[in-house]
């Protein structure tokens, strides 16, 4: 399996949903009560609560959570724990 495809595994866990790649991660982002907007300001959002930060860019946040999860970047982020702690 892909990274991406081990990505969207770990959200269909959390979110047991079987939708596209970006429709399950609308589904953990409604899930977690994560504000209306674009993907991106969505996507933004989630990273910042999840990390605890202020990321004023989605690129710097998903390369935050990348490193948070051991990966060198996003894109090669497989596994990951997709909650909000």
């Amino acid at each position: 399996m892909s990274q991406q495809g081990l990505r969207q595994a770990a959200i269909r866990g959390v979110t047991s949903t079987s939708l596209t790649y970006n429709g399950d991660w609308l589904a953990l982002f409604n899930a977690l009560n994560i504000p209306a907007g674009t993907f991106n300001e969505r996507l933004l959002a989630y990273v910042n609560t999840k990390l605890g930060t202020t990321y004023d860019n989605v690129n710097g946040a998903m390369a935050a959570l990348a490193a948070d999860q051991s990966a060198k970047e996003f894109q090669g982020m497989g596994t990951f724990t997709p909650g909000i702690a």
